[in-house]
């Protein structure tokens, strides 16, 4: 079976070492607001009160997603092509794609 790697991207060789450091992404761990606290910089508006957090179950379901990290291009390499959902594969070519544009920029920079 072969991985997502292996069935489309043959022709994209591998990173050097310090472009790999600085697309890698890792994301804070994102601790939800209390219900009741001011949001900070949203108090712009002219006679009306700073907005504050809601409980979590007032929010759209839709917003609980937004705190989970996305999967990394090294995880998505390792993964096989069948086991990936849609939305993991167009995040793979995302990802090469945006990798293989820096390398091309940092080597028209020679």
């Amino acid at each position: 079976m072969p991985t997502m790697l292996a069935a489309w991207s043959r022709a994209l060789p591998a990173a050097p070492l310090r472009l790999r450091r600085a697309i890698s992404v890792s994301s804070p761990s994102m601790q939800a607001m209390k219900p009741g606290t001011p949001i900070d910089g949203l108090g712009f508006m002219k006679n009306k009160d700073v907005p504050v957090a809601l409980p979590r179950s007032e929010y759209p379901e839709w917003v609980n997603d937004l705190a989970t990290p996305l999967i990394s291009l090294a995880k998505l390499r390792q993964m096989k092509y069948e086991d990936a959902s849609y939305k993991e594969a167009t995040r793979y070519l995302k990802l090469t794609r945006r990798l293989k544009i820096k390398q091309n920029n940092a080597d028209a920079m020679k």
